[in-house]
C-alpha cells in the first residue's frame, strides 16, 4: 500500500545528543529513512546544518528545546536545514542565525510536499522560513514564535515567505521585532491566519505586519495584530499590492483586534484591485487609526482603497473603533481584553459562515505562544475583536 514502509522495515528513532551515538544533526539526516523519526537532545548545535529528503518524517527536539546556530553556515546557501520531503513534522527546535549569499539565508527552507512546524522558534534570521513556489506544497505552523529580523539591504527579510503554495495555515504563534520586512508574508492560494499575535513592538521595524501580494483566499480569525510607531509602512494588512494571481480573491476578517500605534492614524488594511476582490470583516475592534472627518462612515472604509482612489465593497457588522486615549490606556494595560460587563457600542454580528468557514472563533491566543478555548463564552462571543471578558 502506498504510504508503509517496505515490508520487514520497521521505522527507527535516531537519537542526536553530545553523549549520544550519534553527535551531529546531520549525521541522523544522512542516515533516517522515510518514516523513522529523529530525537535531537536539548544543547546547542553549531554549525551543524541539513538537508531532509525523507517522507513521513518527525524530528523533535526532547529534554528541553535544541538550539541550532547557523554561526555563518547553511545548507546549500539556503537555510539552517532544507525540506525536500513530504509529510514532515518538526517539533521544538530553536533555529537562530542564518545568513545566506543570496542574503535570504533561512531558518527552515521548504522545498517540497506537507510541512508542519509545531512549538519551534526562529530568531536573528534572513528568513524565518522561506518557501518555494510550488502549488504542492503546504505549511503548517503551531504555536511557535518569530523575532528579531535582521537588516539585509537590498534584500528584505521577512519573518514568514511562504511562496505560492496551495495552502497555509497559521495559529497560536506570536511574530515579533521585524526589521524592514514583513511580519508574514504569503502567496498562498488559501491562507488561515487564527489566533496569533503579530504585534511589531516598541523597538519594532516592520512594513506590513501581514501583506498577502498575490491575493488569493485569506481568513483572518482572532488574532492581535499591533502596527508599532517605528513602522516602515504606514499599512498594517496589505492584499493584492503586486498583482491578483489567483482567480478567487477573498479577504475575511473575523474578530481581529487591530491596533495603530502611528501617532497620526495609519491604515488598518489596504486592499489593491477591489473590484476583483470579496471582502468580508465582522465582529473586529479597531484600536487608533484614522479619525474624525477623515475615517467616513464605514470604519473599514477608508482603510481598503487601491492605488487610484477608489475603495473596495465591504460587507461589515459588528466592527467597533475606539480612538479615545483612556479607553486605549484602559485596554492595553489588560492586554485589549474587554471587562467582564462594561457596556460596548457594537454588539457581535454578522454571519456565523462564510464559503464554509466558521466566522466565529471557538479559540483565543495566549501568551507567549498557544491558545486556550474561549472562556465563559458558552460557545457564544459577546464583544468584538479577538479576545472576550
Amino acid at each position: 500500500m502506498i504510504g508503509l514502509l517496505p515490508l520487514g522495515v520497521a521505522a527507527e528513532t535516531w537519537r542526536v545528543g553530545p553523549d549520544e551515538a550519534l553527535r551531529s544533526v546531520a549525521e541522523a539526516a544522512a542516515l533516517a529513512r522515510d518514516g523513522d523519526s529523529v530525537e535531537i537532545v536539548a544543547a546547542t548545535y553549531v554549525d551543524d546544518v541539513a538537508v531532509w529528503p525523507q517522507k513521513r518524517l518527525t524530528i523533535r527536539g526532547v529534554g528541553g528545546r535544541p538550539r541550532l546556530v547557523a554561526a555563518g553556515r547553511v545548507a546549500e546557501g539556503k537555510g539552517i536545514w532544507v525540506m525536500r520531503g513530504d509529510e514532515v513534522v518538526v517539533e521544538n527546535i530553536a533555529f537562530e542565525g542564518a545568513r545566506g549569499p543570496n542574503r535570504n539565508g533561512s531558518g527552515i527552507r521548504h522545498e517540497e510536499g506537507a510541512l508542519t512546524v509545531r512549538n519551534c522558534v526562529f530568531r536573528d534570521n534572513e528568513m524565518g522560513i522561506l518557501s518555494a513556489n510550488k502549488l504542492s506544497l503546504s505549511l503548517v505552523v503551531e504555536d511557535s514564535e518569530f523575532s528579531h529580523g535582521v537588516l539585509v539591504t537590498p534584500r528584505i527579510s521577512h519573518l514568514l515567505y511562504a511562496g505560492r503554495m496551495s495552502r497555509l495555515e497559521v495559529r497560536g504563534s506570536y511574530f515579533h521585532h521585524g526589521r524592514v520586512g514583513h511580519l508574514l508574508k504569503s502567496r498562498a492560494r488559501v491562507n488561515l491566519i487564527e489566533y496569533n499575535r503579530l504585534t511589531d513592538e516598541a523597538e519594532g521595524q516592520a512594513s506590513y505586519e501581514m501583506d498577502f501580494p498575490d491575493g488569493g483566499q485569506v481568513f483572518l480569525i482572532g488574532n492581535l495584530v499591533r502596527q508599532s510607531v517605528g513602522t516602515e509602512n504606514r499599512r498594517m494588512i496589505s492584499f493584492g499590492a503586486e498583482g491578483l494571481q489567483h482567480d478567487d480573491n477573498v479577504l475575511v476578517l473575523a474578530s481581529n483586534t487591530l491596533v495603530d500605534d502611528v501617532p497620526d492614524g495609519g491604515e488598518f488594511v489596504a486592499v489593491w484591485s477591489p473590484e476583483r476582490v470579496k471582502v468580508v470583516a465582522v465582529n473586529n475592534l479597531l484600536v487608533g487609526g484614522c479619525v474624525g472627518s477623515v475615517c467616513p462612515d464605514a470604519v473599514f472604509r477608508r482603510s481598503l482603497p487601491d492605488t487610484s482612489g477608489e475603495t473596495a465593497a465591504v460587507e461589515g457588522e459588528g466592527n467597533l473603533q475606539v480612538v479615545g486615549v483612556n479607553t486605549r490606556a484602559e485596554l492595553e494595560k489588560r492586554g485589549f481584553r474587554p471587562v467582564a460587563g462594561k457596556p460596548w457600542r457594537v454588539r457581535p454580528a454578522g454571519p456565523e459562515w462564510f464559503r464554509g468557514w466558521a466566522l466565529v472563533p471557538s479559540r483565543e491566543y495566549t501568551p507567549p505562544v498557544g491558545t486556550r478555548t474561549l472562556p465563559g463564552t458558552g460557545g457564544r462571543i459577546t464583544v468584538p475583536g479577538a479576545f472576550q471578558p
